[in-house]
Parts: structure tokens; C-alpha cells; sequence
């Protein structure tokens, strides 16, 4: 731990007053439109609201003595999360592993508002204040565990942990055990700096769609969808054949959109973490490094009479009629799991969290940024090809994310005995495999729409790759983004229309996905993160 001065000191507090001034602190810098103290007060009535709701988050700061000052601090919060312990052997045996049976619950640690005094700052307050939090609360987390412990358990913590015939606690096995319910994580503004406490970095890239995209057509497009969908006459509507649904707040049914949303979520991230066996032919770029790449996409896309992705996996590599039975069987790429996998669950209760702090921060910026603020995503719906998408979005960090898009998965519905279909050669894209970019463009433009008119400064939205429809290949969102979406806009626009690929979302959005494990200092570990912006809190 970094030694400081002897009047420095390391406390803890539940007191609102307090936290309020440490958020009066950090407003100095962060508080964007608003002042410090509108700052301090949004942001502590939402842990007050996150706390009553069921949530813990816990505050730490560093205080000198002489004069009462807070100079630094942080928060600690706890939130929900996703673990997978690695297939620990590639033997082949008869008795099953019953810890790799489903997917475990574990608590996610986040470090978030880490701020210094600036009359304080180059004495390494910030890196003692983080340091001692990380510490206090592992303590904590081992003290609980040891008082939970049921001696009638064979197994419990105490035993395990604690050198036999002693009371001398192992910290190593401890800590051990406790890496399998714990992570740390953050999102780090200031590059790798958190290194130096054990967190490894997992890098997001970005697409970054410029508000000249929304030209004045498209835009006059959009706002003529929004008004179909508040029409109650259908005489009334204009675009026939797609329906854009705006997601608000406000409106229970809504909200309950975006609960599904994120249950669907939560069952996608389930799906891919409980996954044993890889292929290495057949592994995807999406989600974690370990992500099986769908078989339709595959096909989808090889060129037709082409060397298929498959070919090799179903081909033997025979040399010749008289080839033995071993030259003709390829070596299997089946593997199994080595690194355990992690990923935070997408709760309501932290999607709210950010719904809060929107809603007050932006609240007395005049009645259109209060209306579009209001506004948390979107839904399109295809007619004719009877498909939606949606996407969900917030500020954060003072830009506009884009935090998830995919495909609405509803139960299907039979049609009518006598119902007449209408016939459209877009159906027949389904069937084929293909997908419409309208509808998305649809989507990219209306987040545009929204993020201007909540604030002129926003002349982006972000959208990270790993937040684009699960269902449609990296490569082919590739070409969306960066080449179909320019396209659309003419070409007399003077304004420059490019999408820009951020790889280096560090520097330039300064952003960058942390992890460190529970009880280790170093940042050399391996640990699949399944990442997404839709878990930011």
C-alpha cells in the first residue's frame, strides 16, 4: 500500500452528508451541465434510491486531519454476476465434475467515482484511497464469511481456510475460494492506471456514428414514424409497412419491454458462458473468446461452390486410395474449457440506476431535453418480414452510448385460419438468411434523432461491436456501419459522414473494461469476460 502522510486518513462512511460532500468533491471536474451541488444531490439521492431498492454500495474516503477536508474517495458497489469455473482436465473420466454443473452466482465488485482534491493531487492519495478500499472490503468479505461459516457443514469457509489446529487463517486459500464468488471491476478513464492494484484490462471497440448522418430527410423520416406510432387513427399513417416504437420511462408497459429486453439478455449471456467446448474451426470474435460462431452465419458467409468453413471439419485429408485409417481422420479441434469465464448479470435495478441519473441531471435543461431524456431506446418493426429490433441507450460519461440492439424474440403467434397474408418479396429474406439494414439504419438514426435533441454537444453515438445483434455477423455489421450508413446520405453532403472503427476506445472515449480477481494484486491472470455496455452502473 502507498504511504502517505501520517495526517491523512483512510475512513468509511453510511452518513448521506458525507457522501453528498464527496460528491461535491468530484463535481468540481465531473458535473458537466450542471453545477456541483445539483451534482451532489442527484447523485446521492440515487444511492439512497439504489439502497432502499435493495442494492449496497459502500463509501470510502481519505480525509486530512488538519482541517477536516475530504481529499479523496471512491465507491465500492456490489452488483450482480456470472461465473465459470475452466474443465480442469482434458482426461477422460467416469465421474462428472459437479462444480462445472450449470453457470454459479457470484457478487461483482465495482470501483467507480475515484477522485482527488486538486489541491492535493501528485501525493498518492488516489492510489492509497483505492488500495485501502480494495483491502477493507476483502477483510470485510473474509470476516463475513468466517462468522457465516456452519461448523455442521463438512466443507464450509472456516474449515477449508483456517491451518489445521490453529486459528491462524490461510489467506492464500481464502482467497482461493473467495476468487470463485468475487471479481473486481471498473472502467477505467485514465488508461491502464489501474494496473498497478492487479486489474487486467479487456479492451472494447467502438463504431462512432456522426450526427451528419441525420440529415434533414431522414430526420423529417423519423419524426414522421414517431408520430404514426402515437396516432390512434390509422387513416392517419404514413409508413405503411414499419412501425417505431419509442421506449419511455415513464410508461409501465415500456418498462416492462425493458425488463424483457434484459432477461433476454441475461439468458443469451447464460447460454454462452455455460459453454464447455470449443471448436477452434468453428469459434466466433463475438462475445468471449470462446464464442461459437453459428453455423448459418458460417454458410451464409461462403461464397457459393467456394472451399466452405466447414469443409475441412466434414473432408478427410486423404492422400491417396491406399491411405491407412489413420491418414485419412483429421485430428480433432474440439477443446476443452481452460479459463474460467465471467460476466455481470444485466439487472433492472442497474439499468435504473442510470435511468435516475439521467432523468435528474438533465431535468431543468428545458422541456425538450426533459422529453427526449425520458426516451430510453426504441423498437422498429418489420411488417412485412414480421421482425424487430430494438436498441437501448444512455448517457454516459457526458456521450451517447448505444448499450444494446438485437432482435425482439416474442413468442410467435399463428395467423388468422382465414387471415390473408400479405405477399411481399422481402419475406422471402428470412428464408434466405439475409438481413434488411434499413431497419437498423432505422434504429442508428432515431439514437441520433434523440442524442440531438437532448443536447447539441452530442455529435456522436457510440455503439461498441459486441452490442450489435448477437444474430448477425461481426463482418456483416462491419460493412453496416462503416459503409452502408455512409452510403445512404448523398453524396453533395459537405459534412463528412464516415463512421469511425475506435480501437483505441482508451484514448479516445476514454474508456477501457477492467477485471482484477478477488485477493490478487497482480494483473497477469486469465479470466473470459463476456463485456458489455449494457452492464455499465
Amino acid at each position: 500500500m502507498t504511504r502517505v502522510s501520517s495526517k491523512f486518513k483512510f475512513k468509511t462512511t453510511s452518513d448521506f452528508n458525507i457522501i453528498r460532500k464527496m460528491f461535491e468533491l468530484s463535481g468540481t471536474e465531473w458535473s458537466g451541465p450542471v453545477s456541483p451541488e445539483e451534482f451532489a444531490d442527484v447523485l446521492t439521492n440515487n444511492i439512497r434510491q439504489y439502497i432502499e431498492n435493495g442494492g449496497k454500495i459502500v463509501a470510502y474516503y481519505v480525509e486530512d486531519t488538519t482541517n477536516s477536508t475530504i481529499v479523496a474517495s471512491t465507491f465500492v458497489k456490489h452488483v450482480k454476476g456470472f461465473y465459470k469455473p475452466a474443465n480442469r482436465s482434458n482426461a477422460i473420466s467416469s465421474l462428472p465434475d459437479p462444480s462445472l454443473f450449470g453457470v454459479n452466482n457470484i457478487t461483482a465488485l465495482l470501483i467507480s467515482f475515484v477522485f482527488t482534491h486538486q489541491e492535493y493531487r501528485k501525493q498518492g492519495l488516489a492510489e492509497f484511497c483505492v488500495s485501502s478500499a480494495i483491502e477493507a472490503t476483502e477483510e470485510e468479505i473474509i470476516k463475513q464469511k468466517l462468522e457465516s461459516s456452519d461448523d455442521s457443514v463438512v466443507d464450509n469457509f472456516k474449515k477449508m481456510s483456517i491451518v489445521d489446529g490453529s486459528e491462524h487463517l490461510d489467506k492464500d486459500l481464502a482467497n482461493y475460494y473467495l476468487g470463485k464468488e468475487y471479481v473486481w471491476y471498473l472502467y477505467s478513464g485514465v488508461n491502464t492506471y489501474y494496473e498497478r492494484f492487479g486489474f487486467h484490462a479487456y479492451p472494447l471497440d467502438f463504431y462512432a456514428a456522426p450526427n451528419t448522418l441525420l440529415t434533414e430527410e431522414s430526420e423529417k423520416v423519423i419524426t414522421t414514424m414517431i408520430q404514426d406510432s402515437e396516432s390512434s387513427d390509422p387513416s392517419q399513417v404514413k409508413h405503411s409497412g414499419k412501425k417505431l416504437k419509442l421506449l419511455s420511462a415513464d410508461n409501465p408497459a415500456d418498462q416492462e419491454i425493458v425488463q424483457f429486453i434484459l432477461q433476454n439478455k441475461e439468458l443469451d449471456i447464460v447460454t454462452e458462458i455455460n459453454k464447455l467446448l470449443t471448436h477452434s474451426e468453428l469459434q466466433g470474435d463475438r462475445k468471449s473468446s470462446t464464442s461459437l460462431t453459428n453455423l448459418t452465419n458460417i454458410l451464409a458467409m461462403s461464397k457459393p461452390g467456394s472451399h466452405t468453413a466447414l469443409s475441412s471439419i466434414t473432408e478427410s485429408n486423404t492422400v491417396g486410395a491406399g491411405a491407412g485409417l489413420s491418414g485419412g481422420r483429421r485430428k480433432s479441434s474440439v477443446q476443452n474449457q481452460t479459463v474460467p469465464k465471467f460476466s455481470l448479470k444485466p439487472t433492472y435495478l442497474e439499468h435504473q440506476w442510470n435511468a435516475f441519473f439521467e432523468k435528474e441531471i438533465l431535468k431543468n435543461k428545458g422541456e425538450t431535453t426533459k422529453k427526449f431524456t425520458n426516451i430510453q431506446g426504441a423498437i422498429v418493426t418489420n411488417e412485412l418480414q414480421q421482425r424487430s429490433y430494438y436498441a437501448l441507450w444512455f448517457m454516459l460519461k457526458g456521450q451517447f452510448f448505444i448499450i444494446d440492439m438485437g432482435e425482439m424474440q416474442f413468442q410467435g403467434t399463428q395467423p388468422p385460419v382465414n387471415g390473408r397474408r400479405r405477399g411481399s418479396s422481402l419475406s422471402g429474406i428470412n428464408e434466405l438468411g439475409g438481413f434488411n439494414f434499413q431497419d437498423l439504419e432505422i434504429l442508428v438514426l432515431t439514437a441520433l434523432y434523440v442524442a440531438k435533441q437532448r443536447s447539441p454537444k452530442f455529435d456522436k453515438v457510440y455503439t461498441s461491436v459486441v452490442d450489435t445483434p448477437s444474430e448477425i455477423p461481426d463482418p456483416i455489421m462491419f460493412d453496416f456501419f462503416t459503409n452502408y450508413l455512409p452510403a445512404t446520405v448523398k453524396e453533395n453532403q459537405s459534412e463528412s459522414t464516415k463512421v469511425e472503427f475506435i480501437t483505441d476506445a482508451a484514448h479516445q472515449i476514454g474508456l477501457l473494461p477492467m477485471l482484477k480477481k478477488f485477493g490478487n494484486n497482480k494483473p497477469d491472470f486469465e479470466l473470459d469476460f463476456l463485456n458489455s455496455m449494457v452492464f455499465w452502473g
